[in-house]
């Protein structure tokens, strides 16, 4: 379980300290770090997202259950986090939704994938394809027609209908949301891409999650991390409250074995550092959706290794 740990996270902690030094002695500068965010969310990550929908098989797509227990788990979170951060921090809409995402998505491909693969094998390699697909379909696109809202309510011409209807025409026009749709109609309609193209979507894909980790690194060098009430709630629900969701959906489904635990363990990921770059391409909630992607994944060291132990029991 050690080694699962530490092959999980500290990769991750290694590439967000690299992207610190790199800043804090002049050697990238940090006003570089929207150039690193933007090549992540406009082409590494919906690159590796198309790849790995394009390797899913038509049935696990069309498992319907299956589907509905991440579909609820991550969006359940999400909803949880919009509506606390509007009641209770009283954060703008925008804001809300950077927050709501940072509470809610799990960084399934990266930090996620070397833990799945060590308690389940091989098959957790879909449920972070499957999930990584509700991110892009639904809480991803959200996130972006919030911010639009949040960013032209106030001065927009118009009724909300017709700005939400433009902030939504704006969001699928991201490579980030037309990409995984597109993987996910081939793949259902059993078409197969020439194997050059797989290694040509699987080269740049890879390049996301260490990009995204020394963009995140730039981010925080020479900040004070900051923890207040609103970054620790943050963590809390993220890596307490969501695998807490997954847990009591397993339950609710009577899902068991070994798809139970993939469930369970996908709410225990910290969050992904796509948020993250999100937050820093939009300029909107950065500073602390960078503090608690650190603080998530400091803090999964813990909540991973209990949710090991406690998936092992979901068998």
């Amino acid at each position: 379980m050690t080694q699962t740990i530490l092959s999980a996270l500290l990769p991750v902690v290694f590439v967000v300290a690299l992207g610190m030094l790199a800043a804090q002695f002049g050697i990238v500068q940090k006003s570089a770090a929207p150039l690193f965010a933007e090549f992540v969310v406009g082409f590494a990550l919906p690159l590796a997202l198309f790849e790995g929908v394009l390797n899913v098989s038509p049935s696990e797509i069309k498992n319907g259950p299956f589907l509905l227990a991440i579909a609820v788990g991550l969006m359940a979170t999400y909803v949880v986090a919009l509506i606390i951060s509007r009641t209770v921090f009283h954060r703008s809409l925008g804001e809300s939704a950077m927050l709501a995402v940072t509470c809610a998505f799990p960084s399934m491909a990266y930090s996620g994938l070397p833990v799945l693969e060590a308690v389940v094998g091989p098959e957790g390699v879909p449920v972070v394809v499957i999930g990584n697909l509700v991110t892009s379909l639904i809480m991803i696109p959200l996130t972006l027609i919030l911010v639009e809202v949040g960013q032209g309510g106030a001065n927009a011409k118009g009724s909300m209908v017709s700005l939400a209807g433009r902030s939504l025409a704006s969001a699928v026009k991201q490579p980030v949301v037309w990409l995984p749709i597109a993987g996910a109609a081939l793949a259902l309609g059993g078409v197969h891409l020439p194997h050059v193209l797989h290694l040509s979507f699987d080269l740049i894909g890879k390049a996301a999650a260490g990009v995204a980790l020394f963009a995140l690194g730039l981010i925080l060098s020479g900040q004070r991390l900051r923890i207040n009430c609103e970054i620790a709630f943050n963590t809390l629900l993220k890596n307490v409250g969501q695998p807490t969701v997954f847990l009591g959906l397993v339950l609710l489904l009577r899902i068991h074995g070994a798809p139970a635990m993939k469930l369970f363990l996908t709410g225990a990921i910290p969050t992904a550092t796509a948020a993250s770059a999100l937050a820093l391409r939009y300029h909107v909630y950065s500073d602390e959706a960078a503090a608690s992607t650190l603080l998530s994944t400091v803090g999964s060291v813990v909540t991973i290794s209990l949710a090991i132990i406690m998936a092992e029991r979901l068998a």
